[in-house]
């Protein structure tokens, strides 16, 4: 499963500028906020007990609010913010109380929090994008830090790496002008996570060390088993295990030392991810089975959902295959049960790796089946979304536009009364005004022309960098079905598909690091370029899958096709900083519409069959493509049936599969 992150934050507050004082009970918030980062149901008791020494709607009783809010929101269930975000929000109600706005303010900042911790990072991302839009200018220090560092979150988890570092350089500026140490480490630690995932992975072990040192100094046990968690996540993408493995163990005896119970859950899922990917299996199921009791006990979802899964796949590693496929549906009916469909798909791809390992073809092939369906609504699902979201950016720019001519109208017709008003003694001057509005009539249409051209201009680039992959430059899903719209007679597919998986890929970044796997992604595609004509349409279609479909290829034309992309994929090792990475593939194919009764299908089943016949490919041996000659079906629906089964279907003698290896060409099968 994929790392646990170790960066959480604690409280914040709202209220207008003004002298930054410490009596003692602003300093026992502020130590309650430090202490709930690694405890936070004591620091919320303890901030509950200390309610009453705080005025009603006073500075003091907003940032304790807010504080005991945002701990339990970073570290406990979600329905323990109730009490806090529940009176904030009534305090924001009431007319006329003072501080009401910060109140509101604050509120949505907890919830904000909390509903990112659930996974709905879009939601929480509009949140917090409502909440900065008001903000006043002037805000005490900590209270700047404690909302950019939450937006800072909620965007580096969402995916949007650039406006993260933006807002963690900020917050890093906020705390080192502060001197606050525990502050200092969190900013530095989530900063290098941004940078981990801009894969800036030097500067993020600089930066992460930095982290380490400060927590060090201070002597400050929560931040430094954050910092050393990040840096372990950093080494493993540069390769160096005994570096991550050593941070991995350290991070979880800061955890133990601080009484960090879900810091420490997290630590040992992230402990036992390491051990199964260098296949010590044992030592991954004990990590796990002691994070799982943990997660319990916190009421931590996604913890125990990771645990499950690791316990899951240590088992079927150990070839207990029932036990662990039990644990791996248990950590799946975690997510499906939140909502998290990429979770989901996520688990069932790494289910049918290990029981492909494992020796469970069967189960391997119908783990994978479902990843393929769900990745397919997953597409669908976003791709609507990002339709709504460039149709609402549209209008919203011509109502602006709109607006803008309106008013500009308006103004043509406030003079053009005024001149009204004084022509019978201002003649020559109505003559003037009447020549000065057909100008600015004509510059307002002239702008307007080139706010559209600009506008058609801005969305034909979109939809090309929309359609793109960044990494490979090749085209994606979304092109690729946009294509099928056009090239697809009445939604069925003509021409030959062939469906192209990396051998080994997870083993690539888990041994080399994640530099190393872009590395071969870009040259797999360099050399799919090299192999193929300019008209053939070629597809980064997830991970490291890529699909080509060609137009017009005689029958015997796209077994050699097969052959030499093979051979194209398997020539010379990737070289990457000076390390040698062999490279195969494993590739299914099929001309439609299919022989011998040339039944038409949809682009969808088309893909499914390559799929499963890629499949195939790799569960005897990869470095081989899998040929799909004849099929012997009547409909669609008959096609459905035998590529569930297809290895079935061929012994039966109802497929007839060309079988073709790398380097070394295999007979074809009857």
């Amino acid at each position: 499963m994929g790392w646990c992150a170790a960066l959480t934050l604690a409280g914040a507050t709202l209220v207008p500028a003004r002298a930054q004082s410490f009596d003692s009970v602003t300093a026992r918030i502020l130590a309650l906020e430090d202490s709930g980062r690694g405890r936070p149901f004591d620091a919320a008791q303890a901030l509950e007990a200390l309610l009453p020494a705080t005025a009603p709607h006073g500075a003091q009783r907003l940032e304790l609010l807010t504080v005991q809010g945002l701990v339990l929101a970073a570290g406990a269930p979600a329905d323990s913010i109730e009490p806090a975000a529940t009176r904030l929000e009534a305090w924001a109600r009431e007319p006329g109380a003072p501080n009401a706005a910060a109140a509101g303010s604050a509120a949505k900042l907890v919830r904000a929090r909390s509903v990112a911790r659930d996974g709905n990072l879009q939601r929480a991302d509009a949140m917090m994008q409502e909440v900065m839009a008001t903000l006043p200018t002037m805000l005490l220090p900590r209270e700047r830090f404690r909302y950019i560092f939450t937006h800072g979150y909620i965007k580096d988890h969402a995916g949007q790496l650039e406006a993260a570092v933006r807002m963690h350089h900020e917050v890093l500026a906020i705390a080192d002008a502060q001197g606050d140490p525990w502050r200092q480490s969190e900013a530095r630690s989530a900063l290098a996570y941004s940078y981990y995932g801009a894969k800036q992975f030097e500067r993020a072990r600089a930066i992460g060390g930095e982290a380490v040192a400060i927590a060090e100094k201070a002597d400050d046990p929560v931040s430094l088993g954050r910092a050393l968690t990040v840096v372990g996540i950093v080494l493993d993408s540069l390769g160096d295990q005994l570096g991550e493995r050593r941070s991995f163990e350290a991070a979880i005896v800061a955890a133990r030392r601080a009484g960090a119970k879900a810091d420490e859950a997290r630590y040992l899922a992230n402990l036992a991810d390491f051990f199964l990917k260098n296949g010590e299996y044992r030592i991954a199921l004990t990590r796990a089975e002691a994070a799982l009791p943990l997660a319990r006990d916190l009421k931590d979802a996604n913890i125990e959902m990771v645990a499950l899964a690791n316990m899951g796949l240590a088992h079927i590693a150990l070839q207990h295959l029932e036990l662990g496929k039990r644990y791996v549906r248990d950590a799946i009916a975690i997510d499906e049960g939140r909502g998290s469909l990429t979770g989901v798909t996520d688990t069932l791809e790494e289910l049918g790796t290990y029981l492909e390992k494992a020796g469970d073809l069967a189960g391997a092939a119908s783990a994978y089946h479902q990843h393929r369906r769900l990745a397919t609504t997953l597409l669908r699902d976003d791709q609507q979304k990002s339709i709504l979201a460039m149709q609402e950016q549209y209008d919203a720019d011509r109502r602006s536009r709109e607006l803008a001519l309106l008013n500009r109208e308006n103004e043509i017709k406030a003079e053009q009364l005024h001149r009204r008003d004084l022509q019978q003694h201002l003649w020559w001057l109505l003559a003037a005004a009447f020549v000065m509005s057909f100008a600015v009539v004509g510059l307002l249409y002239r702008r307007v022309r080139q706010t559209n051209r600009q506008l058609t201009t801005s969305n034909e680039m979109l939809k090309v960098q929309g359609e793109r992959d960044p990494l490979t430059g090749l085209a994606n899903r979304r092109h690729f079905q946009s294509v099928m719209r056009q090239l697809a007679d009445d939604g069925k597919l003509t021409g030959t598909v062939y469906l192209v998986d990396i051998d080994h890929f997870k083993h690539v970044n888990d041994r080399h690091g994640h530099s190393a796997g872009d590395a071969v992604l870009v040259e797999v595609a360099k050399r799919l370029r090299e192999t193929l004509r300019e008209e053939d349409l070629i597809v980064r279609w997830g991970g490291e899958e890529f699909l080509v479909v060609v137009q017009a290829l005689a029958p015997d034309q796209v077994d050699t096709l097969a052959q030499r992309m093979l051979g194209a994929l398997d020539r010379t090792p990737v070289v990457c900083e000076k390390q040698r990475i062999a490279v195969t593939a494993s590739i299914g194919y099929a001309t439609f519409p299919i022989g011998p009764a040339l039944v038409r299908v949809t682009w969808e089943r088309a893909i499914n069959l390559v799929d499963t016949a890629m499949y195939l490919a790799k569960a005897h041996g990869r470095n081989r493509a899998y040929g799909v000659r004849l099929l012997h079906a009547r409909d669609e629906a008959s096609i459905e049936a035998i590529t569930c089964s297809l290895e079935t279907a061929w012994r039966d003698g109802q497929v007839a599969l060309t079988l073709l290896q790398g380097r070394t060409p295999l007979a074809v099968a009857a």
